[in-house]
């Protein structure tokens, strides 16, 4: 669940943050899960919505103090020398052919692929149809497929 945080929102700090949300959250919410979806699917939606909370309240904060301005420091997408090490470079092409994707898409893909969810699991999480996540998903891999022939992949 830190992953996805991490993945979607590119700052550990955030991460660690929409984290910890996403367990309270599930802590106070827990009398209201009816079982519909699995545990798992829960919490993932929940950090869903969280994520894109703070992306929402990003976006607004530099659309507000940041009049015109173009960021000087963008945050690090590439994970630690730790997981760099035990992921390979494989991972490493993706990871960077995922970024060219638009954040739907990129979530989509990471939920499909990374973390296994079904269509229907992922159509719970993010509130939308399985029909429009599975051409989403499908739209994308040829997108990231030509990145990594083009160079985005490095043995």
């Amino acid at each position: 669940l830190y992953q996805f945080c991490r993945n979607a929102l590119r700052d550990d700090g955030l991460a660690e943050d929409v984290h910890q949300q996403v367990f309270v959250q599930a802590y106070t919410d827990l009398a209201r899960f009816s079982g519909r979806s699995t545990l798992k699917t829960w919490l993932f939606s929940i950090a869903h919505h969280r994520c894109l909370d703070v992306t929402r309240q990003n976006r607004r904060f530099a659309a507000r103090f940041t009049v015109g301005e173009v960021p000087t420091e963008v945050p690090d997408p590439t994970p630690s020398p730790d997981e760099s090490l035990a992921r390979g470079a494989i991972e490493k092409g993706i990871a960077r052919c995922l970024e060219a994707l638009a954040p739907a898409t990129r979530m989509a893909v990471r939920l499909r692929y990374s973390e296994g969810f079904t269509y229907e699991q992922m159509a719970a999480i993010c509130s939308e149809k399985p029909g429009t996540l599975q051409a989403r998903v499908a739209r994308a891999l040829p997108v990231v497929r030509r990145c990594l022939q083009k160079g985005g992949y490095e043995p």
